[in-house]
């Protein structure tokens, strides 16, 4: 049945709310929600009792929904948020149901706890660590490891998410969301509503913009000037945000035994959401924020195309979203699975002007979801740092993929002597075996430092990613500051880089963000006892020279060779 006059009377009336302990079981009152249409309905609901068992201080009314529209369906995903009356009060917000439920039955979070809700600062999330970075596109890391971990949403509490510009993911997409506590379903289109949303009313998170959309759909509970109050239960749990609020509009609903949905149309941004708390969330009226800007370029068999996107700015989301935006390019035209080739160049820019590039390849049956995970483990890696640092304000993904298996094995390494002196030029081969292709050979030279001292040290030949590993299990080298920890990012090497090293067994010190290595023993000693354990490392040997040669695909393989450094030959009198 359509709303009845009493319903706007209620929307209209200065904010007042019902203390949940005043109910009581039997009392009758009405909940109102957007329908199809985007028409606002009255639907009759009854209080069975008080739920106290749905968190830490946290208590819910439990009501039945007594329309004809809800049996065999129970809530509707979309519907969180939706304002409970009784007796002409507020009581709060439907926040849940059961998946699979045969009496229409809803939790509502009451409407005292909600008022309550303040924003705050944003939380950060715990970065990756270089080596746990470095070591995505290999798969010797678990990809989810790397990226932000959310709040597990509770049962019965999925948000609908609507999506536009991309097909609704599957796979690897499907599970990023689903870690999220986020269900995909297709965004309604058409231009959406404006103006500022009232209680009963839909509206969205918006997460990403642009060249796409995703946005969260729940509906408005309260609004008191620019105070608007809806979900009814946490987005995230993020406590302070900063994400775009729109309008939304319910073209459809969705009935089904697992989980009924709403299907709808975004409209245009009223305001901000500025605190994702367990009893809700609360937007403040005003311009909203303009977001991150992310690009994506990809060049594949098919052709090239250019995506430009805004995602919301919230440190323990971006990595998230930026991983799914990669992702789906990368399987917008493309194949979604078999084996593929993957490279990229990300690239970060930051308010002061500084810039940071990195570039990494994988390939495999899992390449697309590991470069994905890379670019948005990386943008964790310095959004959420641990020191001062600036805004970041842009992230410009390149890509270019290939719809089957390029790489080449390393299989042969061999200098063209095995004793050297200082000042010498080694030139060291490497024999590769592409897949599918005629070897190759490929020769690097490497000059020894003319004050390398005699004795035994290592050739060291391999792709960069096993580089990068031994690198950054030599080097110990924690960052001093933020400017220290862009420095790092350089020293992940992709694996399309052939790299020689010659490594000395002179040991060095790591200290104050840097890496001094092959220093005297006596030098080296003093630093020691002069820096203390807890702010000098012991490094065990040294890089002192290094060269590289670049492949149009990545190589995998690695190899360490036994070199002598004798004393220069005397001079001739």
């Amino acid at each position: 049945m359509t709303i009845t006059l009493a319903a706007p009377l209620l929307l209209a009336s200065a904010l007042t709310w019902l203390d949940p302990a005043a109910v009581t079981p039997g009392q009758k009152g009405v909940c109102v929600t957007e329908w199809t249409g985007g028409q606002r309905i009255e639907i009759p609901v009854e209080v069975l009792g008080v739920l106290d068992a749905t968190g830490p201080d946290k208590s819910a009314v439990l009501v039945r929904l007594a329309d004809e529209r809800f049996a065999g369906t129970g809530v509707v995903a979309g519907m969180s948020g939706s304002p409970v009356y009784v007796d002409g009060k507020l009581l709060g917000a439907v926040a849940f149901g059961w998946s699979f439920a045969r009496e229409p039955l809803g939790g509502v979070t009451p409407f005292a706890a909600m008022h309550a809700i303040e924003g705050g600062p944003t939380a950060p999330a715990t970065p990756p660590t270089l080596t746990s970075l470095a070591s995505i596109s290999t798969g010797d890391a678990p990809l989810a490891a790397v990226l932000p971990r959310l709040a597990a949403p509770a049962p019965g509490r999925a948000l609908p998410l609507a999506v536009a510009g991309f097909d609704l993911p599957g796979g690897y997409g499907r599970e990023l969301l689903a870690t999220a506590g986020l269900e995909p379903v297709p965004a309604g289109g058409g231009p959406g509503p404006a103006g500022v949303p009232e209680a009963g009313d839909m509206v969205a998170a918006l997460l990403v913009w642009g060249d796409a959309t995703l946005a969260a759909g729940g509906t408005v509970t309260a609004r008191d000037g620019e105070r608007v109050w809806a979900f009814g239960h946490p987005m995230f749990s993020l406590g302070g945000i900063r994400v775009p609020a729109a309008r939304a509009r319910t073209l459809a609903v969705q009935s089904s035994y697992q989980s009924s949905f709403k299907v709808f149309t975004v409209g245009a941004p009223f305001g901000t959401f500025v605190a994702d708390r367990a009893p809700g969330i609360l937007a403040m009226t005003g311009p909203a924020p303009e977001g991150l800007p992310v690009t994506v370029h990809l060049s594949e068999p098919l052709g090239e195309r250019t995506w430009r996107f805004r995602v919301a700015e919230v440190p323990l989301l971006e990595p998230l979203l930026v991983t799914f935006l990669t992702n789906a390019c990368l399987t917008a035209r493309g194949a979604a699975t078999g084996e593929s080739t993957v490279q990229v160049t990300l690239t970060l820019d930051f308010a002061d002007g500084r810039s940071a590039s990195i570039d990494q390849a994988s390939r495999g049956f899992d390449a697309l979801a590991r470069i994905a995970t890379f670019t948005g483990a990386a943008v964790s890696f310095v959004e959420n740092s641990p020191f001062p640092r600036p805004a970041l304000r842009g992230v410009d993904v390149r890509l270019r993929r290939s719809e089957a298996p390029e790489y080449a094995a390393i299989t042969d390494v061999w200098p063209t002597r095995s004793t050297v002196e200082p000042g010498d030029d080694l030139v060291v081969n490497a024999r590769l075996a592409p897949y599918r292709g005629e070897a190759r050979e490929v020769s690097l030279t490497l000059r020894v430092p003319a004050g390398m001292p005699p004795g035994p040290a290592d050739l060291i030949v391999g792709d960069g990613a096993a580089a990068t590993d031994y690198r950054l299990k030599a080097a110990a080298v924690a960052p001093a500051d933020f400017a220290g920890q862009l420095a790092q990012l350089s020293l992940i090497e992709p694996n399309t880089t052939l790299v020689a090293a010659l490594e000395t067994r002179e040991r060095g010190i790591a200290l104050n963000g840097t890496s001094q290595p092959a220093l005297p023993p006596s030098y080296a000693a003093t630093l020691m006892i002069g820096m203390g354990k807890s702010n000098a490392a012991r490094l065990q040997s040294a890089i002192v020279a290094e060269s590289r040669w670049s492949a149009p695909f990545p190589l995998e393989g690695a190899f360490r060779i036994p070199i002598t450094v004798r004393p220069p030959a005397p001079e001739s009198p």
